[in-house]
């Protein structure tokens, strides 16, 4: 599945091919390490569906949460996109 994702802080949009059934925990550093989003605290980075308006958690994937083709995700380091 082709999406795209920025990258945290700086705005910075990349076209990405992502496994659409590979768990976040998984797919994560992929995405991360894809942008150039290096962090020292690993376990702080998380995903945004700026398109659908959610956060996805853990064990969800792309296909799970009906993520489409040409959604725009954020990866952030922190609290900065997580919903409240």
């Amino acid at each position: 599945m082709q999406i795209f994702v920025c990258r945290g802080y700086s705005g910075q949009i990349f076209r990405l091919d992502a496994a659409d059934i590979m768990p976040m925990t998984e797919l994560l550093p992929v995405m991360a390490n894809s942008i150039g989003l290096y962090s020292s605290h690993e376990e702080r980075l998380g995903v945004y569906n700026l398109t659908q308006d959610f956060e996805y958690r853990d064990g969800d994937t792309l296909e799970g949460r009906g993520t489409c083709e040409g959604d725009l995700l954020i990866v952030a380091d922190g609290g900065v996109c997580h919903k409240r």
